[in-house]
């Protein structure tokens, strides 16, 4: 039997402060594992092996690091767009102590040109290892249901940050759950949820929430800065001219977008992302911009 051909494939964080390329044969697959921290950054987990992994730009010294639990694995994430770009595992580090932060995982949604909704996803029940997660209460006050609604909250992975939005049933009933493939929120993960901005409270020190916005600035995305996960999309108050300056297409999603804020489903208690009916939104190709894979 022939072997694989290998693939060099290129990979960065979204602002680019990151590149890295690995070595592998063709990415068919990705391990989705179900733990408290993978479901909510939406990981598909890859295992190029420590040696097919080779950073172009930047260094991994320069990712923010997150542990928890046992603190066996290392989370990396960038603190300037909290793109969640890979894991190393203890077991590297006593094998090789002077590159304790080289990756043994990487997040598939960081490949360049890869469509990961086509990926097979390979479960992997993360959540029954070490001791159960105990989700962060939200800290903020609570936004007012109206008929139908429910409130749900919800937190980033270490409960620095928390969040409270309205929505009807989030279940399989849900008929408007956005899974968009731009640039920005394939490599986040997020699974929006848009509801009234007057119904969406989000909590926490302003030290640990970041902010990242790019392309129109029309928006922009928070996450934490401990554990680098994403939280809401949020709209920007523009100026006139500042949307008359905005592309045609973008003018009318600004209007319909700008009051309204989209929370990221991963991250709110009690809801079963698998069993969500997503709307997969072509952002990639649809919505007009100027990034550039670096």
């Amino acid at each position: 039997m022939a072997e694989a051909e290998i693939i060099t494939y290129r990979g960065n964080c979204h602002c680019g402060d990151i590149v890295f390329e690995i070595k592998a044969p063709e990415i068919k697959k990705a391990d989705n594992c179900e733990c408290s921290i993978c479901v909510r950054q939406g990981y598909l987990w890859l295992m190029p092996g420590i040696s097919n992994v080779n950073i172009v730009k930047g260094s991994l010294e320069q990712l923010t690091t997150y542990t928890f639990g046992e603190k066996k694995m290392k989370h990396l994430f960038c603190p300037k767009c909290a793109t969640a770009v890979a894991g190393s595992w203890w077991k590297d580090e006593e094998a090789d102590p002077q590159h304790s932060l080289k990756p043994s995982y990487v997040n598939a949604n960081t490949i360049q040109g890869l469509n990961c909704w086509d990926l097979k996803k390979i479960p992997y029940d993360g959540a029954s290892k070490g001791e159960p997660y105990q989700p962060p209460a939200h800290k903020g006050e609570l936004p007012k249901a109206e008929e139908g609604e429910l409130v749900y909250t919800g937190s980033c992975h270490c409960g620095a940050v928390t969040v409270a939005t309205t929505s009807k049933p989030i279940d399989e009933t849900h008929e408007r759950v956005i899974e968009c493939n731009c640039t920005v929120c394939s490599r986040i993960g997020s699974l929006w949820v848009y509801s009234p901005t007057t119904s969406v409270v989000l909590s926490g020190d302003e030290a640990n929430i970041g902010k990242y916005e790019f392309n129109t600035g029309m928006l922009y995305k928070t996450f934490c800065k401990i554990c680098g996960v994403g939280m809401t999309n949020s709209p920007n108050e523009l100026t006139e001219d500042q949307i008359a300056a905005l592309p045609e297409v973008m003018r009318g999603h600004y209007e319909n977008q700008r009051l309204r804020t989209g929370v990221n489903a991963r991250v709110l208690h009690g809801v079963d992302v698998s069993k969500l009916n997503t709307v997969k939104i072509d952002g990639l190709n649809k919505i007009p911009g100027n990034y550039v894979n670096p």
